[in-house]
């Protein structure tokens, strides 16, 4: 059995922001899950806790290391994306820096303090891993429709995400500046955004739940053998999925700025497809019309929020 969950015990690390970690007994990659950095998002945390109770009675232990955070605590006390400020757009160097060189009570916004705690975790694990280290940053979204993954084009994140059967969403991370997942891949991490589908669907957290463990499992973590529910995860997923592009790419994203009044037409879902002219939305200028035909992705339908929308394309080559 593997060995028993464990809490950190820094002292500057609340007892809440460690879910659980599995340290392996044989060498691997370093897996680091991080839910509910927008506080209106807890299916990713219930996934991840699923995937924790699941492994802890595998008969075979895991290889690696599998560490599991909150992000946003206080903001997921209150189901409110954030308190202050975004807090997956404020990861620049530049203010990662400041906070690491500010004490905690001399921070003004919430999100920083909880920034702040995490970095206490991740710089020791960026300083000292030599395997390698991938980071998985799990999300929900307030319309229907389904899941999907934000990373880059490069081969090697293309090679692992492919065996989630999860659509591939190119673009999107470079157009979010300040993300966790932009900042830990310029630190050499494999880093990747993981929507596992409407934040209060019933669903949402079991298809998050089903891809986490076929990265465990494609990253050698775990083996099939020893974890009964990796075919049932497997055959849910290309279920769930099978009609959607397996890559696709940003064309287009519509950004809400303050006072804009964006009001997103009711009944749009992620992956539908829309044709050029169409009217999507309305804000203080009037209608807002598709430009091109693609998949729209991630309609705006809650309060907080700078991205209206985002409009994609399959992905060739």
């Amino acid at each position: 059995m593997n060995e028993a969950l464990a809490k950190d015990s820094k002292s500057d690390v609340s007892e809440e922001r460690i879910i659980g970690s599995i340290e392996g007994l044989q060498p691997g990659p370093t897996v680091i899950v991080l839910g509910g950095v927008h506080g209106n998002e807890p299916a990713g945390v219930r996934a991840i806790s699923s995937v924790l109770d699941t492994l802890k009675d595998v008969e075979s232990p895991i290889r690696g290391q599998l560490l599991a955070l909150r992000g946003n605590i206080k903001a997921l006390e209150q189901n409110v994306r954030y308190i202050d400020e975004d807090m997956n757009r404020i990861w620049f160097p530049s203010i990662l820096q400041d906070i690491r060189n500010t004490p905690e009570s001399q921070l003004q916004s919430s999100e920083r303090r909880e920034v702040k705690q995490l970095l206490s975790v991740l710089d020791d694990i960026n300083n000292q891993s030599e395997s390698p280290v991938i980071l998985a940053d799990i999300h929900t979204f307030s319309a229907e429709g389904w899941m999907f993954t934000i990373t880059s084009s490069d081969p090697r994140q293309r090679k692992l995400l492919s065996n989630l059967h999860v659509p591939m969403v190119f673009g999107i991370e470079k157009t979010l500046r300040g993300t966790a997942l932009g900042y830990y891949q310029k630190q050499g991490f494999i880093s990747f955004g993981l929507e596992g589908g409407q934040h209060t669907n019933d669903m949402t957290a079991y298809n998050t739940t089903a891809s986490l463990m076929l990265l465990l499992q494609a990253v050698g973590c775990i083996e099939e053998q020893y974890v009964d529910e990796l075919k049932e995860y497997e055959k849910h997923l290309q279920s769930h999925t099978k009609y959607l592009p397996t890559e696709t790419k940003l064309i287009y994203q519509h950004i809400i700025e303050p006072g804009d009044e964006f009001r997103m037409r009711p009944g749009y879902k992620n992956f539908q497809h829309i044709k050029k002219g169409e009217w999507l939305a309305s804000d203080k200028d009037g209608k807002i019309i598709a430009d091109c035909d693609g998949y729209i992705l991630m309609p705006l339908y809650q309060d907080q929020g700078d991205d209206g929308f985002f409009i994609i394309i399959e992905h060739e080559g």
